[in-house]
């Protein structure tokens, strides 16, 4: 009788597996624990509300407004595609600064001019005559002058609350 002793021959020798079955199990297994801010989570939310079960509907956020005078910024109301301005925000501008009477916002807020620009589009040039103040309600305003060597150079970036042009409500000669 010969036997075979090339390494392909030899039987396969069992497999030590680095954890029993008994640890295999309990890691396959899910174990869930109670939440530990289970007073301010969402789940506990879910269960406290009374849901009711539709078939179609729609969903309402109640917004109010609110505003901050003082903070730098003016605020608008948006409706859609109309823009308008919070009256009392007009105290922002320096010239109004402290200014209270509500009747007189009211007029002022109701003067304004919501005007729409594309990427891109020149608003005020350097040199022209200032006529306006430019209060933006969404969007990005890049200032920009002439720099050392003749090139463009970006002088600030203004956006939503930010305004110019407030010179031309001081000065009528103002540039």
């Amino acid at each position: 009788m010969t036997t075979d002793t090339s390494p392909e021959a030899q039987p396969a020798a069992p497999q030590q597996s680095s954890l029993s079955t008994a640890a295999a199990r309990n890691l396959a297994s899910t174990t869930k624990s109670a939440p530990q801010m289970q007073e301010i989570t969402s789940r506990w939310l879910l269960r406290m509300l009374p849901w009711v079960e539709t078939k179609g509907g729609t969903y309402r956020v109640n917004r109010r407004l609110s505003y901050t005078v003082g903070d730098g910024r003016i605020e608008f109301i948006q409706n859609g595609g109309d823009v308008r301005v919070i009256p009392r925000e007009l105290g922002e501008l320096a010239l109004l600064r402290g200014f209270e009477n509500e009747e007189v916002l009211t007029a002022l807020a109701g003067r304004c001019v919501q005007r729409d620009f594309r990427a891109g589009e020149v608003l005020v040039e350097r040199g022209s005559p200032a006529e306006r103040i430019h209060l933006i309600a969404h969007g990005r305003v890049s200032q920009t002058s002439v720099g050392k060597y003749g090139d463009e150079v970006a002088v600030a970036v203004l956006a939503d609350g930010d305004r110019f042009g407030e010179n031309a409500l001081l000065d009528a000669d103002a540039d």
